[in-house]
């Protein structure tokens, strides 16, 4: 019969010795490659593994070479599929190099930039500052005023003074970026009349008795109203020059042939040495717009003679004090009610007037320039505050006050004010 006699069968034990065998060659190589600073793969890893090469023995060896790869959890799920240990992973994940730095960007993020920063430099000093028709503050007696809590972008900044014209313009402001407003107040117009005007080269001078003073016909309130930048007057006398010139009740003379007005003794020191016939020049506010006319004086009525006295317009003759009314206040400095005067607010002769009793802000207002008469609805709403905006933008807050100086709802004062402009 005939046998496989040509093939002889290998032992069992013949197969496990050169498994080992082939082990040790593997880790007779590795100890070259250790001295070749070869460090173990994640292939070598598994090939150990899977050539019976315990957990323990390759943990050995991985601490005596090292390795070339990060333990992630694909890896790991690999080397325990091949038979790894805990205790393996374990020291894997130990020697196990660490992850290259991300590479450094080349775009940089830039730092958060500060706010934008607005300085006020105002001349005169100690003038109100309104951004966005709110109060911001008041400048130094140097008149500087310097800002840091306003957002970036563009802002409406006006700057106020008694007997000044506002200073009003619109800047941009940038974040980390200084902006600086200049603001040279301006007398008004009729304030800067200085010299007084020259008669008339072609008028015919009349023959005059050189005794015999001019006259205007003009006749002063009693009670001057508070804040009132000159002589308000009760009226014109009838067929006088005044009255021929439009003067009327309630306005308001500024100068006379360049002597500013204040008191009436101002006004009869100013018309001293004009004769019956001389020319005065007369400045005076009508309750809209200030008016300059040259007037010719006449002679005065005599002693005695009966004159018929001026009447107030119809449309304020319901309002006490000679056309005025008045009301305590406070003038806010635009710092939250911690800053503030305390004064005198009176209506009438077409005018909101305001003077503080400390004399820092006498102002006044035309009626016919105001947009807006309302309560606050957020700033200083606890002191029941209200304000007057006018067309132009400007903005003014107070406070109503009773006599003993406390807060006080502002109803009777918005009453008045919207009486005097009719509504």
């Amino acid at each position: 019969m005939c046998s496989h006699s040509g093939v002889r069968r290998i032992p069992k034990s013949l197969t496990l010795l050169l498994a080992l065998l082939a082990a040790i060659a593997l880790l007779a190589s590795l100890g070259n490659a250790q001295k070749a600073a070869k460090k173990l793969t994640k292939q070598d890893v598994i090939d150990l593994l899977t050539g019976d090469v315990p957990s323990d023995q390759v943990a050995q060896e991985a601490r005596k070479a090292g390795i070339s790869f990060q333990v992630t959890a694909s890896v790991e799920k690999e080397i325990r599929d091949a038979g790894g240990s805990d205790n393996l992973i374990h020291v894997l994940q130990t020697l196990a190099p660490r992850a290259p730095a991300a590479p450094a960007s080349t775009s940089h993020t830039a730092p958060a930039k500060s706010p934008p920063v607005l300085v006020i430099e105002s001349n005169p000093g100690q003038s109100q500052v309104y951004i966005d028709d709110e109060p911001a503050g008041s400048t130094s007696q140097q008149g500087r005023l310097r800002l840091t809590r306003l957002a970036a972008g563009d802002h409406r900044v006006r700057v106020s003074l008694s007997g000044y014209e506002d200073h009003e313009e619109t800047v941009t402001l940038t974040a980390g970026e200084t902006t600086t407003v200049a603001a040279p107040l301006q007398r008004p117009a009729a304030a800067q009349v200085s010299s007084p005007p020259q008669r008339p080269q072609t008028e015919e001078t009349p023959t005059v008795n050189p005794d015999q003073a001019g006259y205007l016909g003009v006749q002063a309130m009693d009670q001057q109203p508070a804040g009132a930048r000159g002589v308000v007057i009760s009226g014109a006398f009838p067929g006088t020059p005044a009255e021929q010139a439009g003067l009327k009740a309630y306005d308001t003379i500024l100068a006379v042939n360049g002597r500013r007005a204040i008191t009436q003794q101002n006004i009869h020191d100013a018309l001293a040495g004009h004769q019956v016939g001389e020319v005065v020049q007369v400045t005076w506010y009508n309750g809209s717009k200030n008016v300059t006319q040259q007037i010719r004086l006449v002679a005065a009525p005599a002693p005695g003679q009966a004159t018929a006295q001026p009447s107030p317009p119809s449309s304020l003759t319901n309002m006490p004090h000679n056309g005025f009314v008045s009301f305590r206040v406070a003038h806010d400095h635009g710092r939250g009610g911690q800053d503030y005067c305390v004064g005198v607010m009176s209506i009438g002769n077409g005018m909101i007037y305001y003077k503080a009793d400390n004399g820092i802000h006498n102002f006044e207002i035309p009626l016919d320039s105001i947009k807006e008469v309302r309560r606050n609805p957020v700033y200083l709403v606890g002191y029941g505050a209200f304000h007057i905006r006018t067309k132009k933008g400007s903005n003014f807050n107070f406070a109503a006050l009773n006599q003993q100086g406390q807060p006080q709802p502002p109803d009777a004062i918005l009453t008045a004010i919207d009486n005097a402009m009719g509504r």
